[in-house]
């Protein structure tokens, strides 16, 4: 009987239907929001185990990077589909004579040979002379017996890189003729006209132009490489090196 009442009251008076389904639906929220609690709360061991799972297969992922990396590092890698470069380190170095050296960590064991380019983050640092098993002696450019054939980026022109053996910072580009434009600031990159470096390895800078000579300018050139603090280098490899050193052998005893 109370409940028919109650139900006649609330059915036949606006104000009482409002106040009632007003709480009713506060209740059954209040009860919906208290359930779905006790099911989030529940489903926390499986949310948990996922994320576990998920945790652990990113762990093995960054395990793989990094063995990756310290392979790719270590050993070598292969770009542009034309040179390897296999990373080392200097182990022994002179900037102070005329004929300086440098000696690296990786020799014939390590697919280190004569003949190979030597670079690092910075520039260009010289050419493999001599390998045994570990070991590698390289001629950098502030040795007066090596030439590198360079080139200005801006325009092609390229000659010859010789260290004059005074300043270890400076070299010189010689045989560009006299009416090329040449401005201080100006890139100088190898040339790409040998078996051993790949084109545009950065050299240096132009810091000074001569124009006093007749036909040829002498271009002071700021080395980009610091002779005295580097540690990590690249050794260039170029695959397809004795092919083109054969082929010109033919062909110059013809």
């Amino acid at each position: 009987m109370e409940f028919i009442s109650f139900s006649l009251i609330v059915e036949h008076n606006n104000y009482q239907r409002t106040v009632f389904f007003r709480h009713t639906a506060s209740f059954f929220c209040y009860i919906s929001s208290y359930v779905t609690d006790i099911g989030e709360y529940f489903s926390l061991k499986s949310e948990n185990d996922r994320l576990v799972e998920e945790n652990t297969n990113l762990k093995n992922q960054l395990n793989l990077l990094a063995v990756y990396q310290e392979h790719f590092y270590r050993d070598s890698l292969r770009i542009q589909g034309d040179y390897i470069y296999y990373k080392a380190k200097i182990v022994n170095s002179s900037f102070n004579k005329t004929k300086n050296y440098l000696t690296l960590d990786k020799g014939n064991n390590d697919g280190i040979q004569n003949e190979m380019a030597v670079s690092s983050k910075d520039g260009v640092i010289g050419v493999v002379k001599n390998t045994s098993n570990h070991f590698s002696f390289i001629i950098p450019l502030i040795n007066v017996n090596l030439r590198v054939s360079a080139k200005i980026k801006k325009n092609g022109y390229y000659g010859s890189l010789q260290w004059d053996g005074n300043d270890y910072r400076y070299s010189f580009l010689n045989d560009i003729p006299f009416h090329v434009n040449v401005e201080q600031g100006d890139t100088i990159v190898t040339s790409g006209h040998s078996s051993i470096f790949p084109e545009g390895e950065l050299i240096g800078f132009v810091e000074t132009v001569d124009r006093e000579t007749a036909n040829f300018l002498s271009i002071k050139v700021k080395l980009a490489t610091d002779f005295r603090k580097h540690s990590d280098v690249y050794v260039i490899a170029y695959c397809y090196q004795e092919e083109q050193k054969k082929l010109e052998d033919v062909g110059k005893n013809e």
